[in-house]
C-alpha cells in the first residue's frame, strides 16, 4: 500500500518538461544554475552521449514508475492533437461538402481534398495506434509526427484555394479561407506532440515556408501584395514559434541532464558507500563504525538529493535532516547516551535539590569536571630543571635518560643494567627534570618510596610485562607527546597522572592473558566479574599502593585534583585492555572524522591521553629490529609458557602459545598487520607530526615486512623444542634475544 502511495505521488509530480514555462523557470530559479558545458550538440541539441538521448525519450513519453505505460504529459498531448486534427478534418469536410453540394466548389478540388484529408487521417491515427500498442516505437515518435506535420503542411499549401486554382486552372473560390491561420495552429500543435523538437519542427518549418512561396508567386490568382502580406505574417509567427521552441528545448535538455547525473550521483554514492561498508565488515571494525558508515551514506545521498530539488522549503528540510543527523553522530560518537544525564536546573528545582540530585544519583567520577576551574600553567611554562643523578655511579646515565620522550630508540634495557632499576629511576629523572616535586609539594622520600614500591609489585618473572616495560611504553608515550606538541597543552597535574598511568599501567601483571584467568575462574576474574580484569586490577593496585603510608604522592592535591588526577589514571589505563581493542579504535577514528577532537576539552584530552598509552602499550612494534625483536621474542616465552599451563590444566590452548605449532614469524607478522597498523596509522593521523611518521609508521611497515618475509620458516622458531625441556626452550630463547641485542644492551634474564 505504502509503496503504490508512493508511485502516486512519484507520478502526480510535475516532469521536468512542465518546468521549461519561461516563468516557472524563473520562479525556480534554474537560470542560476543552468550548465553552460552541457555535453550536447549545440545546433541538433542532442546529448553527446547516446544513452542519454534514450533516456530524455524515455523521461518524456513513458510512465515515470511504469515504462509500459504512456507518461501523462505525453497523453495530454496526444490528446490535444488529436483532438484539433479530427475536429479540422470533420470540419473541413463537412465545409467542403456543402460548397460541393452547393456548386461553389469544383470537383476536382473537392476529391483532391478528401482524398488527402483521408490519408492525413489514417495517417495519424496510424501512428497514434502504433505507438499504443508498441512502446518501442516512442524512440521515432517524434520524427512520425515531424512526417505527419510535414504532409499535413504539405496539404495546407497545396489544398490553399489560391493555390490550388492556380494549379488546376479553374476559377478562384473566394468563399474559402486561406490556410495561412490553419498552418500557424499547427505549427503550435507540433511543438506540443512533439515536445518542442527543435530540429524536426526547423525542418518542417522551413521546408513548408519555402514551398509556400514558391507556390504563392508561381500559382497565385489573386494580388501578389496580399499573398506576400499573409506570408510574412506567417513567416514572423514561425520564427518566433522556432526561437521559443529552442528556447524550450534546451531547457529540457538542462534540467534532464542535471537531473539524471544527481540520480547518477546518488547511486553511484550509494553504491560506493555500501561497498565500503561491506569491505569495513570484512575486516575487524566495531559496529559504532558500521552505524557511522550507514549514517554518512544518509548524510550523502540527502545531500544529493537536495541538489536536484527545485523548491526551496524542501531543500532547507533536507538541510536540517542532514544537520540532524550529525548531531545524532556526535551524541553516539561521545559515549553511551544514558551514561552521562544532562541535568539542568529548572523552576521546579533549586540549588539545593540540584546538588542533592548530582551528589547521590548522577557518577560522582564525571560531576566534578564539568565545573569551572582556575587556569594552570601547562608544562610550556615549566622551567626544566637538570637531574642529578650522580649517586648511581655512572657517568652515561644522565646522557642516556635524556633521550627519555625524545629519541625513539632510547633502550631502558641498558637503563636497567646500569642502575637496577627502571620504574623507579624513570620516574625519578622526570620529577627533577620538570621540578614535580615542588609544584605538588611531594617529599622526596615519599616519591622515592612510591615508585619504588610501583616497581617492587612487578612480578620479576614475567618475561615481558615487567617493570622495564611499563618503563618503556612511559617513554613511548612521552615521545608522542612531545614530539606532536600535545605537551604543551598539558597540565603538570595531567602530565603526573599520565606518569603514574603509564608506569603503573601493568602492575601485577601475572603473565595470564584476561582469557585466561575467565576461563580458568581465577580469583581475579571473579573479583572483577569478568570486566577488564587485569586492567582493573592494574589501576586498584596502583591507588592501593599510594594509599600505603608514606606512599601518597598525591596527599597534598586539592579534592578537584584528586578526583581529576584518578579519574585520568583509571581511564588511561582501562584503554589499554585489547579485549577492548577495536571498540576503543572505532571510536577514536569516529572522533577522528568528526574532527572535533580538542585538547581544550577535559573529556577530549582524557581520550587522546588514553589512545597515546594504548599506541605506547604495543609501540615496541614500531621500534628498531634491535628492540623490536627483543620484546617480541620476550613475549612470545610469555604466551608459550601460559600454553604449558593450559596443557597442564587440560585447558584448550590459545592462538599462538602452543611451542609446538607456533610460527613465531607469521603470528608477529599478523600482529602489526592486523592490530599495530591500523591503530598507529589513525594516531598518527592526529598527531600530524612528520617525525613520527618517520619514526613510528614507516618503521612499523618494514617490521612487518620483516616477519613476512621469514613467514615459514622454521629455522627461526625457538619454539621447536618440547614444552617439558624448559631450560632447554628457555637458553633457546636467550640466544635468540642475543642475537638481536645491541652492544650496550644488557641480557634479558639479567634485566627481569
Amino acid at each position: 500500500m505504502e509503496s503504490q502511495q508512493n508511485s502516486d505521488k512519484l507520478a502526480s509530480e510535475p516532469g521536468f518538461y512542465a518546468q521549461t514555462n519561461h516563468s516557472v523557470y524563473a520562479l525556480l530559479g534554474h537560470e542560476d544554475n543552468e550548465n553552460i558545458a552541457l555535453p550536447i550538440n549545440p545546433n541538433f541539441l542532442t546529448y553527446k552521449e547516446g544513452v542519454m538521448n534514450k533516456r530524455y525519450m524515455e523521461a518524456l513519453y513513458l510512465d515515470k514508475t511504469n515504462h509500459r505505460h504512456l507518461s501523462r504529459e505525453f497523453i495530454n498531448n496526444l490528446l490535444t492533437f488529436y483532438l484539433f486534427i479530427t475536429s479540422y478534418i470533420i470540419i473541413s469536410v463537412v465545409t467542403w461538402s456543402l460548397l460541393y453540394s452547393s456548386d461553389d466548389l469544383c470537383k476536382s478540388h473537392y476529391v483532391s481534398r478528401m482524398v488527402l484529408l483521408g490519408i492525413i487521417l489514417i495517417f495519424a491515427y496510424g501512428i497514434l495506434f502504433s505507438i499504443w500498442k508498441y512502446h518501442s516505437l516512442i524512440y521515432y515518435s517524434q520524427y512520425l509526427y515531424g512526417a505527419l506535420g510535414f504532409f499535413i503542411m504539405l496539404y495546407l499549401v497545396l489544398c490553399d484555394e489560391n493555390i490550388l486554382s492556380g494549379i488546376s486552372g479553374n476559377p478562384y473560390n473566394s468563399s474559402t479561407q486561406s490556410h495561412v491561420l490553419v498552418m500557424a495552429c499547427f505549427i503550435v500543435l507540433l511543438r506540443i506532440v512533439t515536445f518542442d523538437n527543435f530540429v524536426n519542427i526547423a525542418a518542417i518549418f522551413i521546408v513548408s515556408l519555402i514551398l509556400l512561396l514558391a507556390c504563392f508567386i508561381a500559382f497565385t490568382t489573386i494580388s501578389v501584395v496580399a499573398v506576400l502580406s499573409d506570408f510574412f505574417i506567417l513567416l514572423v509567427f514561425c520564427v518566433l514559434q522556432l526561437v521559443e521552441s529552442r528556447q524550450v528545448e534546451f531547457r529540457a535538455k538542462q534540467l534532464f541532464w542535471r537531473k539524471a547525473k544527481e540520480e547518477e550521483a546518488l547511486n553511484t554514492g550509494t553504491a560506493i558507500v555500501e561497498n565500503e561498508i561491506n569491505n569495513y565488515e570484512s575486516v575487524f571494525k566495531p559496529e559504532i563504525e558500521i552505524i557511522f558508515k550507514n549514517l554518512d551514506k544518509i548524510k550523502e545521498n540527502i545531500k544529493a538529493a537536495s541538489v536536484a530539488i527545485m523548491f526551496a522549503d524542501v531543500k532547507t528540510k533536507l538541510k536540517v535532516a542532514a544537520s540532524e543527523i550529525e548531531k545524532i553522530k556526535r551524541k553516539l560518537v561521545h559515549g553511551a547516551l544514558f551514561d552521562h544525564p544532562n541535568i539542568q536546573k529548572d523552576k521546579n528545582m533549586d540549588d539545593e535539590d540540584l546538588t542533592f540530585i548530582l551528589e547521590n544519583f548522577v557518577d560522582g567520577r564525571h560531576g566534578t569536571l564539568q565545573r569551572v576551574t582556575v587556569r594552570r600553567k601547562t608544562m610550556l611554562e615549566v622551567v626544566e630543571k637538570k637531574p642529578s643523578l650522580a649517586c648511581f655511579g655512572a657517568s652515561d646515565l644522565e646522557r642516556i635518560l635524556s633521550g627519555v620522550g625524545v629519541n625513539w630508540k632510547f633502550d631502558i634495557w641498558f637503563v636497567y643494567h646500569a642502575t637496577s632499576s627502571s620504574v623507579w629511576i624513570i620516574s625519578k629523572y622526570l620529577l627533577q627534570k620538570w621540578d614535580m616535586n615542588a609544584l605538588f609539594n611531594i617529599p622526596e622520600h615519599v616519591s622515592d618510596t612510591f615508585f619504588q614500591a610501583l616497581e617492587k609489585s612487578y612480578n620479576k618473572d614475567v618475561p615481558y610485562h615487567n617493570s622495564c616495560h611499563a618503563a618503556d611504553v612511559l617513554h613511548s608515550l612521552l615521545y608522542f607527546l612531545i614530539q606532536s606538541n600535545i605537551f604543551n597543552s598539558l597540565s603538570p597535574l595531567e602530565t603526573i597522572a599520565a606518569m603514574v598511568a603509564a608506569l603503573g599501567h601493568d602492575v601485577g601483571h601475572p603473565g595470564l592473558n584476561t582469557r585466561f584467568l575467565i576461563n580458568s575462574r581465577n580469583d581475579l576474574a571473579l573479583q572483577y566479574n569478568d570486566f577488564r580484569v587485569l586492567e582493573n586490577m592494574h589501576a586498584a593496585k596502583t591507588f592501593a599502593l599510594m594509599k600505603e603510608k608514606g606512599h601518597n604522592i598525591f596527599q597534598n592535591l586539592s579534592n578537584d585534583d584528586w578526583i581529576k588526577s584518578r579519574k585520568l589514571i583509571i581511564e588511561m589505563i582501562l584503554h589499554t585492555d585489547m579485549t577492548m581493542h577495536f571498540e576503543a579504535l572505532g571510536k577514536f577514528n569516529t572522533r577522528l572524522n568528526l574532527g572535533d577532537l580538542s585538547l581544550d576539552n577535559h573529556e577530549d584530552k582524557f581520550l587522546i591521553l588514553s589512545m597515546g598509552l594504548k599506541c605506547a602499550d604495543i609501540g615496541h612494534s614500531a621500534k628498531i629490529p634491535q628492540l623490536h625483536e627483543k620484546w617480541s621474542l620476550l613475549l612470545i616465552e610469555e604466551f608459550f609458557k601460559q600454553g604449558d599451563l593450559e596443557k597442564e590444566m587440560n585447558m584448550q590452548v590459545s592462538m599462538y602459545c602452543d611451542r609446538r605449532t607456533c610460527d613465531i614469524n607469521k603470528s608477529q607478522a599478523g600482529f602489526i598487520k592486523n592490530i599495530c597498523i591500523p591503530l598507529f596509522e589513525s594516531w598518527c593521523k592526529f598527531l600530524r607530526s612528520d617525525i613520527i611518521n618517520v619514526n613510528c609508521i614507516d618503521q612499523l611497515n618494514e617490521n612487518w615486512r620483516s616477519w613476512e618475509e621469514k613467514a615459514g620458516s622454521k629455522l627461526k622458531r625457538p619454539n621447536s623444542i618440547l614444552p617439558n625441556d624448559s631450560i632447554a626452550n628457555e637458553e633457546t630463547l636467550m640466544n635468540h634475544v642475543k642475537s638481536v641485542e645491541s652492544p650496550t644492551i644488557g641480557h634479558p634474564k639479567d634485566s627481569i
